[in-house]
């Protein structure tokens, strides 16, 4: 009786080992089976399976012809480790989320795609770029939905950068503001057209006017500030020069319409260079009547005092002192108080001038 209870027991503690061992065997086979037929892996099957990797098929006929208990046992409760397998696997598989082929074949193939697609979005979200001059609407339109194929293993960065150079190259475009997210999806696309070169310098109701000269200094440049006599005997006072060509000396000024009238068809017959001034000692805030707000211009106001029979030198003079009391004044300076400074000067100086300068209508002193 003893030696049966020994073999039972030896018997069943073989059956959990093997079982164990089982157990995980066909767990993976189930979930592999469900995942890819979508069926429950059938026990039987299971068992056999089992029985059949762990060795037991020999050892499973010799039992049939000579029972033991203790062999009994021990296919007993593999088999029970088996069953379970399967029904383990089979709830596991349940979970695992589905892919198609197509999907499974790519994960074998590397993973991830081999080029990146950079899509730009529609010609209404291509946003212009402030303060930059606008591309046209056919150039959006031309732009509108069009994709790029990028290696997909060189990093975001590197992505951005040749979209821009593309767009900037192969269409001509100035600049180009772009940002992508971490998919390579653009977030913001915004572009401007290629800067122009003396238009952006010019202020609305100015233009820029060549003049012919005699006698340039040497080394001018764009910037220098000059001072031109006329051929008229007339000057244009302290001035910014725009643009220079030596060979022909012709200078390129930026005036108001008043003062184009002065030097139309006129040349120079000398131009002097003047020293640099810094910023905070000559210019002026003047608030127009339109609540726009420009720098204080001396030639403006030259010219406006001469139209009313104020000499050249005089008309310094008084430009001088105005300059001076303005300065002490909190900026933006309204034009009627400009205005204002100035017959107050000239009516010291030239009464009669001062009458005909008070009759001027205040827009035709622009820069008061």
């Amino acid at each position: 009786m003893s030696a049966l209870i020994v073999e039972s027991l030896y018997g069943f503690l073989r059956g959990l080992i093997f079982g164990t061992i089982g157990f995980f065997t066909v767990m993976l086979l189930s979930i592999v089976y469900r995942y890819f037929t979508n069926e429950r892996l059938s026990s039987f099957i299971g068992i056999l399976f089992g029985l059949g990797f762990l060795g037991f098929s020999g050892g499973l006929l010799a039992i049939l012809d000579q029972p033991t208990l203790g062999g009994a046992m021990e296919i007993v409760a593999v088999s029970i480790f088996i069953v379970w397998g399967v029904n383990t696997g089979d709830k596991i598989a349940e979970k695992i989320p589905k892919k198609s082929p197509g999907s499974i074949l790519d994960g074998f193939r590397g993973g991830k795609p081999a080029y990146s697609t950079v899509k730009l979005p529609s010609s209404l979200l291509i946003y212009d770029i402030v303060g930059k001059p606008r591309v046209p609407d056919s150039l959006k339109a031309e732009l509108s939905d069009r994709e790029f194929n990028l290696p997909a293993d060189i990093p975001l960065e590197d992505i951005t950068n040749r979209v821009k150079r593309r767009l900037i190259t192969d269409w001509g475009i100035g600049n180009v503001e772009l940002e992508l997210d971490q998919e390579a999806k653009v977030i913001h696309f915004a572009i401007s057209a290629k800067e122009r070169g003396l238009s952006p310098l010019i202020p609305e109701g100015s233009v820029a006017v060549p003049i012919e000269c005699r006698v340039i200094p040497s080394n001018l440049a764009s910037g220098d500030f000059v001072k031109i006599f006329l051929e008229n005997n007339e000057a244009i006072e302290r001035i910014e020069v725009k643009g220079v060509n030596e060979e022909l000396k012709v200078l390129t000024i930026v005036a108001d319409l008043g003062l184009l009238e002065m030097i139309r068809g006129k040349k120079s017959s000398l131009v002097v260079a003047l020293p640099y001034v810094e910023p905070t000692q000559s210019v002026i805030s003047v608030e127009q009547k339109t609540g726009e707000i420009e720098d204080f211009k001396l030639q403006k106001i030259i010219t406006s005092m001469k139209k009313v029979g104020v000499s050249d030198e005089l008309a310094k003079k008084i430009v001088t002192k105005v300059q001076a009391k303005l300065c002490k004044m909190d900026p933006p300076i309204s034009t009627r108080l400009i205005k204002a400074a100035v017959i107050e000067e000239v009516e010291n100086e030239n009464p009669e001038a001062a009458k005909k300068l008070r009759k001027r209508k205040l827009w035709e002193l622009k820069s008061f």
